[in-house]
């Protein structure tokens, strides 16, 4: 599970086991699910999430590049 306490709340991409896929969640709303964690990271960072309040702040905040740059849960 990959954590980003991003300025619009926390956002979350753990593996759904029942999907087979990562799923982006936003302050606890689920907006998808994907092949991989880094594509779930890049819709992030490319500000085309489905969440509002993060995709019109396109350009206007730092933002994780990629998955590396997310906090990494492990347990």
């Amino acid at each position: 599970m990959w954590v980003y306490d991003s300025p619009v709340g926390k956002m979350i991409i753990k593996y759904d086991s029942k999907e087979n896929r990562y799923a982006l969640i936003i302050n606890g709303e689920s907006l998808g699910n994907y092949n991989s964690a880094i594509a779930a990271a890049n819709n992030v960072y490319m500000h085309v999430t489905g969440y509002y309040e993060w995709d019109i702040l396109d350009g206007q905040v730092d933002v994780p590049h990629d998955i590396y740059e997310w906090e990494k849960i492990t347990g």
